[in-house]
């Protein structure tokens, strides 16, 4: 074929109308993006695209119409995205391949590459070319239009007489490149040739025993009196050797593979080679359903080490990019101040190798600039020369030192150290239980759990709570580092019994429980042992259904400041036994507004849903006191401030009334269960 740049009349681009006649369209400049037709009849044509699908096929209607019967009605779909140019077979007979490969699913296609349409190849143009560059072929074909065709002729030996007489030419294509029609028409030359020798064999076994049973008769008579000897053997059928099955097609489709890395940057490794720094985007042909492995590789040069992170990988259908996250388990040592003159240590076991350690004196520390570290647990030292004493000689003294760890949950740790620092060191003391006095050489400091930093030195660390006895221990330390302990009080007689005493409650030994508290109460108990012994009393005989007991001992227990609000909730729970709703609300109306603590609170709320599941409380208060309440309409039989309950779920109007001060009117919408607190000012009237 001329693949010459110059078009012929004949190759001009033919478009018929809706009867079948030709006409020559004016056509449009040749203006990217444009198909362009490489190969087939009327080469050098090309087919503007349009936003949305070009349609290719043998239609009347679609925009890249192609005259051949290789090509199905709609063959194929070009459209345009913002992922940029898709090619879709719509079904068609013959199949449509992109780059010399069969598509099956959508596929993504950029500059010069190749669409073949039946026996047309189709060039995309989406950038200005020179015709030559664009009518190029791929080199595939190119070289499969010079394939020579040899004939393979049967030796005449091969041949029967008639065959010879008739000269029939028995010929065998072989082809250097074999592609479609070529294929099929080769695979059936072999199947004539082989059903030839087939005949030729059968006519020739068929004219033997004619031979031997028709034309000589007698021989055929003596042989039936002699005993019958083994029949000859059948002679052998050719039997065509069936072709070798070719190897499965592997689809493969382009895709692009998104790197990125976390926290740093990392050299991408994919099938043995380098690709680059992340975050890169590489474009790749891969094979649809395997899967694959990339490797990122950070390297840490503050430890100088390097660590490799595999991350698979499966392609699937349809996919155009896949995004590839190195997250490594990688943290950061950050130092944002640090003494003059000091020497920097950082030793550490890292997650992934925990036996191994790796020490590392770091001289430049650039503040502020992150140390990358794996995942593991690490120690810092800071050291300062110190002379020994007149002598020219120096050693390195240590004056600071912390253990942490780095992991997922705490990736990063902060190191901000002034001078002054170097002077002091943390406290953290704990104890069993907690909420024992702290002195620190016999200050008081606070209550455990504690925190707080002291001069470097001796110092005194003394713990005492009521029905524990006192501890006391020596802190001595010379350089900042932590003081952390957890200190386990040992329990006085009466507090001996008061434990065993919540061990019997547990396990609902209320009898038991009382010879214990009894015995607590006679062992020279602390104030506080005293009233924890009595609330525990009440709850004893409470459980018994002994109400009249339990509210004594609540009564008195209710006198310690710390078990206050627990016993007054005991009374509520006693008097709404005996059904004493009017005694028991105020206590925990007292509570639920009063109580700080979160557990209390809870309890209270609780108490409030048994005793009144369905019903709710208006608490109202006025400043100043002794307001009129109507409440829709109907008056309160008390003043401020009241409590209102048994109310049920609804809207209500709440009116406050006093001489001298401007009638206030609320409204209230109450849910189920509901404890409403209503706080007013009044308002007096002018003069």
């Amino acid at each position: 074929m001329d693949r010459s740049t110059t078009i012929s009349p004949e190759d001009r681009t033919i478009i018929r109308g809706e009867e079948g006649e030709e006409k020559t369209p004016s056509r449009p400049p040749k203006k990217p993006p444009y198909l362009v037709l490489i190969e087939g009849p009327h080469v050098g044509s090309y087919f503007p695209l349009q936003e949305g699908k070009n349609t290719i096929g043998r239609s009347l209607g679609c925009p890249i119409r192609l005259e051949d019967h290789s090509v199905s009605r709609h063959h194929a779909d070009l459209e345009r995205t913002e992922g940029g140019w898709i090619v879709r077979d719509l079904g068609s007979k013959n199949g449509t391949y992109v780059n010399g490969k069969l598509i099956s699913d959508a596929v993504v296609i950029g500059h010069k590459d190749i669409i073949k349409v039946g026996i047309y190849l189709l060039r995309l143009v989406t950038q200005e070319i020179g015709i030559a560059e664009e009518l190029e072929l791929p080199p595939e074909v190119a070289v499969s239009e010079k394939t020579v065709i040899a004939e393979t002729r049967l030796p005449p030996e091969a041949l029967t007489e008639e065959m010879q007489k008739k000269e029939v030419p028995l010929v065998v294509a072989e082809e250097e490149e074999v592609e479609g029609e070529r294929a099929f028409s080769m695979l059936r030359l072999k199947k004539i040739f082989y059903g030839v020798i087939a005949v030729v064999i059968i006519i020739g076994a068929v004219g033997y025993l004619a031979s031997r049973y028709f034309l000589h008769p007698k021989k055929a008579e003596v042989i039936k009196t002699i005993p019958p000897s083994p029949p000859p053997s059948p002679p052998s059928k050719v039997s065509a050797v069936p072709p070798t099955p070719p190897p499965p097609v592997v689809q493969k489709i382009p895709v692009f593979l998104d790197f990125a890395s976390s926290p740093l940057s990392a050299i991408v490794y994919f099938e043995d080679k380098e690709l680059g720094k992340t975050p890169i985007r590489v474009n790749m042909e891969l094979e649809v359903g395997k899967q694959y492995t990339a490797v990122g590789q950070f390297y840490l040069p503050e430890l100088n080490e390097t660590y490799k992170l595999p991350v698979n990988f499966t392609v699937e259908k349809g996919q155009s990019v896949i995004p590839i996250l190195f997250r490594g388990p990688i943290g950061m040592i950050k130092v944002n101040n640090l003494p003059g003159d000091v020497q920097f240590y950082l030793e550490g076991s890292f997650e992934y190798d925990r036996f191994k350690e790796r020490p590392a004196k770091l001289n430049e520390i650039v503040l502020q600039k992150p140390i990358y570290v794996p995942y593991g647990k690490y120690q810092i030292e800071l050291r300062k020369s110190r002379q020994l004493g007149e002598s020219q000689t120096f050693v390195p003294d240590l004056v600071f030192r912390r253990e942490f760890s780095i992991a997922a949950d705490s990736p990063s740790y902060i190191l901000d150290i002034k001078e002054e620092d170097l002077k002091v060191f943390p406290v953290n003391i704990k104890s069993e239980p907690s909420n024992a006095d702290v002195f620190i050489d016999g200050k008081l400091m606070g209550k455990t759990p504690y925190e707080g930093l002291f001069p470097l030195g001796d110092h005194t660390l003394t713990l005492r709570k009521e029905g524990y006895f006192e501890h006391t221990q020596t802190l001595r330390v010379d350089i900042n580092t932590p003081f952390t302990a957890v200190i386990r009080l040992e329990t006085s007689i009466a507090g001996a019994h008061i434990n065993n005493a919540i061990a019997q409650i547990n396990r609902e030994l209320y009898q038991q429980a009382i010879g214990e508290l009894a015995q607590a109460l006679a062992s020279n108990p602390a104030p506080s042992e005293i009233a924890k012994a009595n609330y525990l009393l009440g709850r004893c005989y409470l459980n018994l259904g002994d109400v009249n007991k339990a509210l004594s001992y609540f009564e008195l227990s209710k006198a310690s400041e710390e078990w206050r609000y627990p016993s007054m909730l005991g009374q509520v729970a006693g008097y709404a036994a005996i059904q004493r709703m009017d005694a028991a609300l105020p206590l925990l109306v007292e509570v639920l507004l009063k109580a700080k603590d979160e557990d209390i609170k809870r309890e209270a709320n609780s108490l409030f849903q048994q005793i009144s599941p369905f019903r709710s409380i208006i608490y109202v208060y006025s400043d100043p006191p002794g307001a009129k309440i109507t409440v829709n309409d109907k008056t309160v039989d008390q003043t401020t401030p009241a409590i209102i309950h048994d109310l049920p779920l609804g809207s209500y109007v709440l009116k406050l009334e006093k001489a001298g001060y401007q009638p206030l009117e609320l409204r209230l919408s109450l849910s189920v269960n509901e404890f409403n607190p209503v706080i007013v000012k009044l308002k007096p009237i002018q003069e």
